[in-house]
This record gives C-alpha cells, structure tokens and sequence, in this order.
C-alpha cells in the first residue's frame, strides 16, 4: 500500500514501437568529433558524438560516468576516486536494484515491467552513475558562461526507476545541456535500520544530492553554467524536486544548487503524497527475518553479507517496502506549514498532471471496496461521502468498471488536486508558476495489449523522452512533443519568463493553465483552458486533505 504514496513513474527509456520517420532525415554537418572527451574533477571522460534528424547541433553524449564511488551497502555515498587513464564514457551503467511490486493494489508487476523495464537493464550495485547531454559546440553567446542545464531525477516509487534516458533531443533541437542519473532505491536506498542513524537512513536522497554537487562542480567541462540549472523530476522524482525545495529552504545553508523545478505527477506537501515510512518500522525487521538475517548478532552486517538478488526477491516475496522517513535533513517534517510560510526554495516551478494518471498505477483488477479501504478508508470517509464520491464519478459515461472508476479518483485524490494545491501555495508565496494538463494518448508506443492504459501516469514523459527517427508519431503527438519539450527549454533557459502560457493566478486567471492534446472529444495540440473546471472535482476531496495533514505531519 504505501507505495502509492510515493507513486510510479516511467524513469527509463520507453519501450516504443521503432520505425521510420515518413521524410526522409536531414542531419547536420559532420561530427566536430566522433569521440568527444572531457576534463572533469575524477579525470578525462570520452564520450560518443551523434546526430538527430534536422537538429541544429551534434550532441556529445557521456553515459555511466561514475558520480560516486562504488556504494558500501547501506552506508552514505562517497566521492568518486580519480582515474588515470580516460574514463569509456560510451554506455550506460548499469541500474541500481529494481523492486516491482506484487500486491492486488498496485499495478500488475508484469505491465509495470512491460512499461518500464523493456528490455531488462543490467542491475548492480555499483550503480551512482550520471549521464550528461551536450551540443557538440560551445555557446557563442557574449559574455556566456555556458548553456543552461536540465537535470532529470527519474521517479518509480522509490522502488524502481534508473537515468538510463536518452536525453539527447534537448541538446540537439533546444540547444541546453541535459543530464540523467541514477540513484539507489528500495531497501539499498532506504534502510530502515535501527543501527543506522535516522540521519544516514535516505540513502537514496543523499545520492541525488551528491549528483547534484557533481553538476555543480563539472558540468561547466560539457558547456554547462552551474547557476543556470533546473531540476525536473517526475513522479517520486517530483517527490524528491519537493523534498529538495523544502530541505534547502528549510534547514540548510548550502546555495540552492538549482534555480528552477519542475514537478511533473508528483510532490511531498498534500494529500497521501505526504506520507513517510515510520521510522524505525517493522520493514527492516522482516526482510532480515527472510533472508535468515533477524537473529544474528550483528543485523546489519549480516544484511551487508546477504547477496543482493536475495535481498530483491525477499522483497518481492514479502511485500514490504522501505522508502524516505523524515530526517529532518533531506526530509523535513510538516510540509504544509513550510510552503505556507515560505520555508522553501523560492525558485520558479513548472507542474504537469496527466489526464488518467491512476489507470498506471492501480490494480487493473481492483475493486471499489479494496481501493476505498485502502486510500479513502472509513476512518476518513463517511459511507454516504463515499457513496457522493462514486456517484460523481458514476455521471461519467465512460467510467463502467470499479477500475475505470477507482483510477479517476485516484487521478483526482493523489494528483490533481494536490498539485492544484501546491501551486495556489506557491502562488501565494510570490513564486512563478505554471501548470499543463496532459492529455494526449501514445498508446502506439506501448505494447499492444496495454490500450486498457489510456492516457496513463507518465504518457507526458514517455513522449518527452522520444527520440525524432526512432519513434512513429501520429500528427498530433509529434506537435504536442514539439510545443512541450520547446516549453521545458523555455523554462530552463529564463525561468521567471516561463514555459511560453500564462502563469498560475495571473491577469489570464482563469484560464491559467493549459491542456497539451485532446479537449472533450476535440483534437487539439495546446488550449489555455479554465482552471477552476479543470479542477472542479476537487471539491469532493478538499475536506481530507487538513485531516490527513494531521494524521501524516
């Protein structure tokens, strides 16, 4: 159950359906370099050149470079050690240990697989690596100091998920500098250990910030500028981009090592999103008790000796998650309170929901009564609230199945709302914002028996992450691709001037927020649309929300 609370996201390459573009490509002029290299603070990199259909400039791709060094189980990351001799910066590293869940709530692990993990990548431990995306020739800006740089955090619940991303398209076509990387998740990320100081407990958070740190340091030797960055995270990336706007806001004094978020499906301040995992919970206990682990003298060193497939299947065997707990450094407690009383990065934000975000992330086969015990339960909701809710919902003609109802809550409960929410705070902070709605199906980039999706959590991404001449586009894919990949480079180029629509609770209110694809039974690519319809069903949930806050802060 609680990984829902930290929500999936497609964090690898999609599996698509490859083919031919219709036109025949354009590629630019030849190579600067076929194998391009870098001088960074662990030693040279060499990396490979490549070139996308009618794109303005050859990207310089540097894959697998080592952030970290190779991890210590359940220890802290450190810096890597420097390398005499270039660094074959040509691949991907491998994945860090993926967890898919297996319960009769969550998504089958099969489609989550299927949508994610298609084909398997390599798992390793030695996993902390960081993937960086660069036009192949230097800014000839005046007084530049570099382009700005995207930095992708990939989500998966804190269980899953890898920066095994091809980026490339954003070097080539918007002419930033793009990054990816990997980090530590599920019980390697997250050890709940009593041994271990809650402080050293988030391992997963900690890696994020050491890439972060890396930016900083070295993406000037890729064309970067370190003071023009933006995070971008989606789902429990989201998760983690609001973790990190509240834990540099609230308790540290490091620079805010970026100047712009984006929060695509996700964030940490309302809802069942703001939910941790219980600090010295039962969930370290019982995987130590599956892997012959509980009654040893030293839990965990016997941990640390287990192998580390055998800690995945005890997982998968068991149920049991582990994931962020409240530290108070890279968690802070009390999330409303922090965005209502500026607690928080102040930096511009860009948010974006999906118009069946749960049809991703629920049970295909659910019921009502086990999706209403477990998210709306009836500590929280009343039997007649709960029958107002699915009568709402039932108005729909398209919503027949407990699924296809159980799904558009969840949207409206987990995601919807909460964002709308977190943006009317920000809002009221001063801060820039903006919001889309996504609504654009790329069923055609799945595999066939998965149309039962629709419009699913993380169809945005799975565009973004396109690549031009590897992927079939119907017309309208390829323009709302277009107009929102042009809009992230908008944004991380001049964050204040933003994505290109009008602002959250600006002069253009209340058509603040934009829908990229269909509206109603309408083909479309972009339309300003009305907020307050848009989030119209919110009503339903508004009266939870300050009783969760109490029962989660």
């Amino acid at each position: 159950m609680r990984h829902h609370f930290f929500l999936f996201a497609a964090a690898v390459t999609a599996t698509a359906k490859h083919g031919n573009d219709t036109n025949s490509p354009k590629f630019p002029a030849p190579f600067p370099s076929p194998f391009p290299v870098a001088t960074i603070s662990s030693g040279v990199v060499q990396g490979l050149a490549t070139s996308l259909p009618d794109a303005p400039h050859v990207v310089n791709k540097f894959l697998g470079i080592p952030y970290a060094a190779p991890p210590v189980r359940f220890a802290l990351p450190q810096a890597p050690e420097p390398w005499m001799s270039p660094f074959n910066a040509t691949a991907f590293g491998a994945s860090c240990y993926q967890n898919f869940v297996n319960n009769s709530v969550a998504t089958r692990p099969e489609v989550t697989e299927a949508l994610y993990n298609n084909p398997p990548a390599p798992e390793s431990e030695d996993c902390l690596k960081i993937n960086v995306f660069a036009p192949a020739n230097r800014s000839r800006k005046n007084n530049s100091r570099g382009r700005a740089v995207l930095v992708f955090i990939p989500g998966g619940a804190f269980q899953i998920g890898n920066g095994r991303a091809d980026l490339s398209a954003f070097a080539a076509y918007e002419n930033i500098v793009a990054v990816a990387f990997n980090y530590r998740n599920n019980i390697f990320g997250f050890p709940a250990s009593s041994q271990i100081p809650v402080t050293g407990r988030n391992l997963g958070l900690y890696d994020q910030r050491l890439a972060l740190d890396w930016v900083q340091k070295n993406i000037a030797a890729f064309g970067g500028d370190p003071s023009k960055v933006t995070i971008w995270g989606h789902s429990a990336g989201a998760t983690s981009v609001d973790y990190l706007l509240r834990s540099y806001g609230e308790n540290d004094t490091a620079p805010v090592p970026f100047r712009g978020a984006i929060m695509l499906s996700g964030q940490s301040t309302f809802g069942l999103a703001a939910a941790s995992y219980p600090t010295n919970g039962p969930m370290w206990t019982g995987i130590a008790a599956a892997v012959g682990c509980a009654n040893a003298t030293d839990v965990l060193e016997c941990m640390r000796r287990v192998p580390a497939q055998a800690l995945v299947d005890a997982q998968r065997a068991t149920g049991i998650l582990t994931g962020p707990e409240r530290d108070n450094v890279t968690l802070p407690s009390l999330p409303v309170e922090a965005w209502e009383s500026g607690q928080v990065a102040q930096v511009p934000l860009l948010m974006g929901t999906v118009a069946q975000e749960g049809r991703g992330l629920i049970n295909d086969g659910i019921t009502l009564d086990l999706f209403f015990n477990t998210y709306l339960p009836p500590t929280l909701v009343t039997a007649a609230a709960r029958e107002g809710i699915v009568a709402s919902y039932r108005a729909d003609s398209s919503l027949t199945t407990d699924f296809d109802i159980a799904a558009a809550i969840y949207t409206d409960y987990v995601f919807q709302c909460p964002a709308a929410l977190l943006a009317q705070t920000a809002v009221s902070l001063d801060i820039p914002t903006w919001r889309y709605y996504f609504n654009t199906t790329i069923l055609n980039m799945v595999p066939d028996n998965l149309g039962f999706l629709g419009v699913f959590h993380g169809s945005d991404l799975f565009l973004l992450l396109s690549i031009p001449g590897r992927s079939n586009y119907t017309p309208q894919q390829f323009a709302v691709y277009e107009y929102l990949r042009d809009a992230f480079a908008r944004f991380v180029k001049e964050p204040t001037n933003g994505p290109g629509w009008a602002g959250v609770g600006s002069d253009a209110a209340p058509l603040d927020v934009v829908v990229l694809g269909d509206v109603g039974n309408d083909k479309a690519v972009v339309t300003p649309y009305n907020s307050t319809l848009l989030d119209a069903r919110c009503a339903l949930y508004q009266g939870y929300y300050p009783i969760l806050q109490a029962v989660l802060g």
